[in-house]
């Protein structure tokens, strides 16, 4: 098997020549991706169930069935609640990214939270009659401020409206971009659910797209679904006293390349608010280019260790996060990729060994940057 068809296991559908299954396979995808937006991982099951599905040996209404099934056996009952979450999750996104139906208004958004969370969430389709904050690692544990809970009915209302009465006659593509961004990230902003709102802001975009005549099948949400919610909370968060602005530029990148085609870098160590204070400018060819640098080395160095791709895969999605501005410790590498302590210290202690990271003088001990400079 080729490297591409081991880091996704979806490659081979994608250059079949066989258009049902690339576009079912598409849609695993972006339904697995998506689950990384509240670091979820997706079981092996799951996977198993998916290529059935994409072979034509079951359809979706049989996948889905088929992971609640599992889910009720004994033998899985050890499983974490929040992989038996991913997985329902995930075959519910890929049946409604599989319809064609679609009606622009807030039910159509509401029933799609419905569809994905009954059974996981109580709340499902409900909107929420309390008020909110959330954590957000980007803002280093602040909150965007959410919509109050008396007033999310009139807010969602009047959004839809306004976005029902625009025109986008005459607009140049970047135009709706930055329009699109707009009206996305305000909606998202509301929050009207306790939870779930980032998943089901996602899919109702991509199914708004299709509407709007957007052949949106490519994998930037499945590949970047994190950095997608960042861009949201980016979107809708200033600190003016810490020189700290909302901006929508960084979702208008995430769209550009999504609708646009273009190859705009989707870093989440970019959007910290840490990093924007520390160089005050986005990110330059230079900044680019040693990460570029930084990434070959950690590369060519798990190559000569002959890793397995499960641990490759890691430790490009810790430099991912924290590259080479960021301090770490096995607490962020928990969190990052959704482990226990155990397996997050033995990679700590692999990546020591290989060089790839270097412990941080003057602090306590325990903590770690990435090496990206030649040894």
């Amino acid at each position: 098997m080729v490297e591409n068809e081991i880091l996704d296991p979806f490659a081979q559908y994608y250059i079949s020549g066989e258009p049902d299954k690339a576009q079912k396979a598409h849609a695993w995808k972006t339904a697995i991706g998506l689950q990384k937006v509240d670091n979820l991982r997706t079981s092996e099951y799951l996977l198993k169930t998916a290529k059935d599905n994409i072979e034509g040996r079951i359809n979706i209404a049989e996948a889905k069935q088929l992971i609640d099934s599992y889910y009720k056996q004994d033998r899985v009952k050890g499983v974490q609640k929040r992989t038996e979450e991913a997985d329902k999750v995930a075959a519910r996104i890929t049946e409604i990214l599989g319809e064609e139906s679609f009606v622009f208004s807030p039910a159509q958004y509401i029933s799609i939270h419905q569809r994905l969370f009954t059974g996981v969430y109580s709340h499902a389709g409900k909107i929420r009659d309390y008020n909110i904050t959330k954590k957000e690692w980007v803002l280093n544990g602040a909150s965007v401020t959410h919509g109050g809970a008396l007033e999310l009915n009139a807010i969602l209302d009047y959004d839809f409206r306004t976005e029902k009465e625009f025109s986008y006659k005459g607009l140049s593509m970047s135009e709706i971009v930055n329009h699109l961004a707009k009206f996305i990230s305000q909606l998202w902003q509301i929050h009207i659910f306790g939870e779930g709102n980032t998943k089901t802001t996602a899919v109702f975009l991509i199914k708004y797209l299709r509407s709007l005549g957007f052949n949106v099948t490519n994998d930037l949400f499945a590949d970047n679904s994190w950095y997608f919610r960042n861009a949201l909370v980016r979107a809708n968060y200033s600190n003016l006293q810490n020189g700290v602005h909302e901006t929508p530029t960084f979702l208008e990148k995430f769209l550009r390349n999504l609708l646009m085609g273009e190859d705009n870098e989707l870093k989440n160590r970019y959007l910290h608010i840490d990093w924007q204070a520390e160089t005050a400018h986005s990110p330059s060819k230079q900044d680019i280019q040693q990460d570029i640098d930084g990434k070959n080395r950690i590369l060519s160095l798990l190559d000569e260790a002959k890793c397995t791709v499960k641990t490759r895969n890691n430790i490009m999605s810790l430099y991912d996060i924290f590259g080479k501005e960021r301090i770490f410790g096995r607490t962020e590498v928990v969190n990052t990729l959704t482990i226990t302590p155990s397996p997050a210290s033995v990679l700590l202690k692999k990546m020591l060994k290989l060089g790839i990271i270097e412990n941080v003088r003057g602090l306590r001990k325990g903590k770690y940057r990435f090496v990206v400079r030649e040894a």
